[in-house]
């Protein structure tokens, strides 16, 4: 009996021990494959990151031997989509991309840059001495990048560098893509002094409202924020530094967060708790508390611009008007009105703060139905108003803005611009 027992178990023993091994043979085979395949991966996205910087250094050179507006708008777009693909490219790439912060600077400014220089171009805009200057600038030091991330791919195809493991760091990584693309991006310059409308412009971007206010102290900034509020200044408490759009200096309250700028002492934000429960108060009650809200605590007579509600809150936005009546929409703050309470629950005014200044007249030089000529004859005008847009490129532009209907895709909101008549912007909603 004992005999047989003993048997039984070293036959389970056995068993036990064949399966396991076939397990983690079959793991082992698992991870084999996978790690071939995000091999496989990661040396395509190598390939596609040298085949997209060819392209970005190709049709920006192409670009500056062009005398055509239409031609040069074609090539810079041309560069502006490869310089899109290098940087989906480096991003699928296995080694830590986020330090190599240079390389991502040119790309995604060499394709700002780029997409820029055609939409100026698609207008009949031949590139200016500037703008020549600034695309021959990019394209030679892409030109060097690229000739780099080809000696890479070379290196890798000769087994000359091996792939980075994927999530691990570049530091200590010799011999890898990664520690080579490291040292490209250690080796390259600032990045060129671009002026243009966008992102990447090195013309002055500080917040236009606090360009002529002086810098305010920790106790200012803290009587501000209680004077916004309508509280005691003892009920604030210095929350250090915020990582705001510009510096400022955070305070608690009870449930709540205030940050006010560095400079002027101008409440950047406000948040704070939503009550929960049914609603108490109409929409038209909330809107009225949000317009009588801002226009007590900002320069400017704002009015709606666009009002939404959800579960226990309003949220508006509203923006000042122009002496002319233009709706200024860069300048716009953002208002959550609680809807239990009635009360202000949240304030973002970081457009505002980064925006507003003075202006000149805002004076269209087309009547809105004579813009309205420029609209697409399958959109229904449903109203039309004068606003200071934000184009595409980053421009300020006075506009008409036309909300559309549109069978097959919905509400659509068409910028034309009040002088030329050009379409400036172009916007869905499916509200």
């Amino acid at each position: 009996m004992k005999k047989s027992l003993a048997i039984t178990i070293f036959c389970l023993l056995c068993a036990l021990v064949l399966g396991v091994g076939a397990y983690a043979w079959s793991l082992d085979s698992e991870l084999e494959g996978a790690g071939r395949e995000s091999g496989a991966r990661g040396s395509a996205a190598v390939g596609e990151f040298a085949s997209a910087l060819a392209g970005l250094s190709e049709a920006s050179r192409e670009a500056l031997c062009s005398n055509d507006a239409a031609m040069q708008s074609s090539l810079t777009a041309k560069a502006a989509a490869n310089a899109a693909s290098a940087v989906t490219a480096l991003a699928a790439m296995p080694c830590s991309t986020q330090e190599l912060e240079t390389l991502a600077l040119y790309l995604n400014g060499a394709g700002d840059y780029a997409l820029a220089l055609s939409r100026g171009c698609a207008r009949g805009e031949k590139l200016g001495e500037a703008e020549r200057e600034g695309l021959a600038a990019l394209a030679g030091a892409v030109g060097r990048i690229s000739s780099e991330a080809g000696g890479i791919l070379s290196a890798l195809e000769d087994g000359e560098l091996c792939l980075d493991e994927y999530g691990a760091s570049l530091e200590g990584a010799e011999g890898t893509v990664g520690a080579a693309l490291a040292e490209l991006d250690a080796a390259l310059d600032d990045f060129p002094e671009l002026e243009y409308s966008g992102r990447y412009s090195s013309r002055d971007t500080s917040a236009a409202l606090l360009t002529s206010f002086t810098p305010v102290d920790s106790e200012t900034a803290r009587r501000k924020a209680a004077e916004f509020l309508g509280v005691e200044r003892s009920a604030l408490s210095p929350a250090g530094k915020s990582a705001a759009e510009v510096p400022c200096f955070a305070f608690d309250f009870e449930g709540g967060r205030v940050n006010v700028t560095e400079t002027g002492g101008v409440v950047l934000s406000m948040s704070s708790a939503l009550a929960g429960g049914e609603a108490r108060i109409t929409a038209e009650e909330a809107q009225n508390t949000a317009e009588s809200f801002v226009n007590s605590r900002y320069d400017g007579d704002f009015t709606v611009v666009s009002a939404a509600g959800r579960a226990g809150a309003y949220d508006f936005v509203l923006a000042p008007l122009s002496g002319e009546g233009a709706l200024l929409l860069p300048d716009s703050v953002t208002v959550t009105v609680d809807a239990a309470g009635g009360e202000i629950a949240a304030v973002n005014a970081a457009d505002y703060v980064m925006n507003h200044a003075e202006r000149g007249a805002l004076t269209p030089g087309l009547t809105a139905e004579a813009a309205a000529a420029a609209l697409h004859p399958s959109l229904s005008v449903d109203s039309a108003r004068l606003v200071l847009a934000e184009t595409e490129g980053g421009e300020e532009a006075l506009c008409w803005e036309y909300a559309c209907l549109d069978g097959g895709v919905g509400r659509v909101y068409v910028y034309i611009d009040a002088s030329s008549g050009d379409e400036r912007k172009i916007e869905l909603s499916y509200t």
